[in-house]
């Protein structure tokens, strides 16, 4: 004698699809881009930490070629910790071309990393920032200004 087994319920196929569904959505969505929250801790810690000074645990400043993996095909905002708000925007390509935007100007860049700074040279504006990170959250350091600055990834680009 030969056992059948019913098909499970619809409820049942209907709740795996649905995770499916969810896990999907979760694994597409970009964990790298920093809420709201997150990005007034770091500035609340960062305004109070000079240049030079021990990074908190878990933190490291990027080398070159991570500089080039976390940078190329991305688009960043960049937020004062000392002014709490966006002073630009920053979208890099992989072949060391992109472009800034600051103050309702848009300017051409030349961007490199070399040994362990992101150099940027732009129409009007350049810079030389370290960058630090923990994972998945980025803080760049002006050498110029010895100020720190938050890096928000932007989702799509």
């Amino acid at each position: 004698m030969t056992r059948r087994f019913a098909p499970p319920p619809r409820s049942i196929l209907t709740s795996i699809t649905m995770m499916g569904l969810l896990t999907l959505a979760a694994c597409g969505s970009d964990m790298r881009t920093m809420n709201n929250a997150r990005m007034q801790t770091l500035a609340n810690f960062f305004a109070q930490h000079e240049p030079g000074d021990p990074l908190p645990r878990g933190w490291r400043r990027l080398d070159g070629r991570e500089i080039n993996y976390r940078f190329a095909n991305e688009t960043y905002s960049i937020y004062s910790i000392d002014e709490d708000e966006q002073i630009l925007v920053m979208s890099l390509d992989d072949i060391g071309r992109g472009r800034l935007e600051a103050d309702g100007d848009l300017e051409s860049c030349i961007w490199n990393s070399v040994a362990d700074q992101l150099s940027i040279e732009c129409d009007d504006t350049d810079m030389d920032w370290q960058i630090f990170s923990n994972g998945p959250e980025l803080i760049a350091l002006d050498l110029d200004e010895e100020e720190y600055a938050i890096m928000r990834k932007r989702p799509g680009r």
